[in-house]
C-alpha cells in the first residue's frame, strides 16, 4: 500500500490542494483514510481506480443524444 498525502495526491493529479479539498467536499474524490482530523491519506491504488472510473470513450454515444 503506497499513501498519498493531499499534497502528493494534488501534484500526481496535476491539481491545486484546493481543487483536492473541493473533490473532497463534493464527495467526487477517491476513496481515502481519515487517519486525524488534519491528516488524510489516499491510497494509490484507490486513486488509480478513480481515474480508470473516470475515463470516457469517445466513440461511445450517450443516451438520449
Amino acid at each position: 500500500m503506497y499513501l498519498m498525502s493531499v499534497e502528493e495526491l494534488a501534484e500526481y493529479l496535476g491539481e491545486s490542494k484546493r481543487t483536492i479539498y473541493r473533490y473532497i467536499q463534493s464527495g467526487d474524490c477517491p476513496r481515502y483514510i481519515r487517519l486525524t482530523a488534519r491528516n488524510i491519506k489516499f491510497d494509490k491504488r484507490d486513486v488509480d481506480a478513480w481515474l480508470q472510473s473516470k475515463k470516457v470513450d469517445p466513440n461511445r454515444k450517450e443516451s438520449g443524444q
